[in-house]
């Protein structure tokens, strides 16, 4: 099977860590397969787990950037749940426009800023 976005980021952070995906699953209290399930996409990405596979390479010294947005894409949703009605409306309106490359493009650029 294919890696997805997510498991992309992983394997590489792995590497970059210099640990095996056995190590990371006895560190993480889980079976190796669960976290190829993970990269591979026969298993979801929670919250939780994107959350403890990020403080996981943290502890390494390895930087994951954009781990919990992968997830969302490898999982193909975007948790609604603790958004405002304002934010869902937001979210549910921005899957759906018809937006071209550029504007994309600039709307990227505007949440990269809202970061610093």
């Amino acid at each position: 099977m294919n890696l997805t976005v997510f498991g992309s980021a992983v394997r590489k952070a792995r590497i970059d860590a210099k640990v095996t995906l056995q190590d990371m699953s006895k560190a993480l209290g889980v079976t190796a397969a669960y976290l190829s399930g993970l990269e591979v996409g026969r298993k979801k990405v929670s919250d939780e787990w994107a959350e403890k596979i990020q403080a996981y390479f943290i502890d390494k010294g390895v930087k994951v950037p954009n781990l919990r947005q992968l997830a969302d894409v490898s999982n193909e949703s975007v948790p609604l749940k603790g958004m405002s009605h304002q934010q869902m409306m937001m979210v549910s309106g921005f899957a759906r426009a018809n937006l071209t490359d550029e504007q994309i493009k600039r709307f990227a650029q505007l949440l990269e800023n809202q970061e610093d």
